[in-house]
């Protein structure tokens, strides 16, 4: 298959920068926006600083959209800077967990998407698709950019950004009983037999060993239901420092506490990709850290599923695994209150 054509760049550079520092991180970048009509700018930032800002030829100015038109480089690297920020604050609530440093943030809705991540401490890149249909493609883009940064500029190892894409998915659990599928219904759940067998059904068909392995499915900010395999012999390794109970709490303690981080996320998000009337500002959010990742999906405004693998091979896989629990959970009927 060809490559596709590269179309049309501007590269606006801080006055500290210079070519013998950022000139081969300038070059991969521009490259990555010149081969991704989905990437709006991508900005990269050192301790803090914003270096330089790659931009799509063409664009329509951002301020036209918040109403206060300014510096190009502040403008277009605002919204990736807010997305760092709270990044940091967001990684902070996951240190208990256990599971290494967050490395790679993705906020979407319909509209559009931020994408914010790690290359090594200190060192950050930000990205902005201001079109739904160029999601998926500049987290794809973004997250081989890291990669290459790290490995061939900085001569470090391949973190495996957004997974292993030669990971194959997993198998439902429903496999004769030898995966313990552990199902608790919150105080959001209508007691109603047949609806609880419905999503018990649901989650037996969807969390898995190999990738996604904990879902959790919420109405108004309370607990519907959750699930998770992490009882399984082949999860035993994963929980040499964090019990099995303390981490299904810790997650459950994580959804309150990004409640909060959320409002920050889609104020940023907004920016860019302002959510039509009756949508969920934010439809999408990834939290990738060193070992799996944590998602957050919303079915509407109400209601939102979280997600987790902790294989970091298949971040990818448990992502669109959880994609079609959210879509499946959607098309459930809920019983009318008793």
């Amino acid at each position: 298959m060809a490559a596709p054509a590269p179309h049309g760049t501007q590269t606006l550079t801080e006055h500290h920068w210079a070519p013998e520092r950022l000139g081969r991180i300038t070059s991969l970048c521009e490259a990555s926006v010149a081969s991704t009509p989905g990437i709006r700018s991508l900005s990269h930032f050192g301790n803090g600083i914003l270096d330089f800002v790659v931009c799509r030829a063409g664009r329509r100015p951002l301020g036209a959209v918040t109403g206060d038109p300014g510096d190009e480089r502040d403008e277009e690297s605002l919204p990736g800077s807010r997305l760092l920020l709270c990044a940091q604050d967001v990684g902070v609530l996951l240190q208990p967990l256990g599971t290494g440093e967050l490395m790679r943030t993705v906020v979407a809705n319909g509209e559009g998407s931020l994408w914010g991540g790690r290359v090594k401490p200190g060192e950050y890149l930000a990205a902005v698709a201001d079109t739904g249909d160029g999601v998926d493609a500049m987290d794809t883009t973004m997250n081989g950019l890291v990669t290459r940064i790290r490995t061939e500029v900085h001569r470090l190892s391949d973190e495996l950004p957004g997974g292993d894409p030669t990971a194959k998915p997993g198998l439902s659990s429903v496999d004769g009983g030898r995966t313990p599928l552990r199902v608790d219904f919150g105080t959001a759940a209508t007691p109603e037999p047949a609806y609880e067998d419905r999503l018990r059904a649901l989650w037996l068909g969807h969390v898995n060993t190999t990738d996604l392995q904990y879902a959790a499915y919420y109405r108004d900010w309370t607990l519907v239901c959750a699930g998770d395999v992490f009882e399984s012999d082949d999860l035993g390794p994963k929980f040499l420092s964090v019990s099995v109970r303390s981490r299904r709490s810790a997650y459950r303690e994580l959804s309150r506490s990004l409640r909060g981080h959320l409002i920050r996320l889609a104020d940023a998000l907004d920016l860019v990709a302002p959510a039509q009337a009756g949508s969920p500002a934010v439809e999408r959010l990834v939290l990738d850290v060193q070992e799996g990742a944590i998602y957050l999906v919303w079915t509407s405004s109400r209601e939102f599923l979280v997600g987790v693998t902790l294989d970091q091979t298949q971040v990818a896989n448990a992502d669109a695994q959880l994609q079609r629990l959210a879509g499946a959970v959607r098309g459930l009927t809920t019983p009318p209150p008793r």
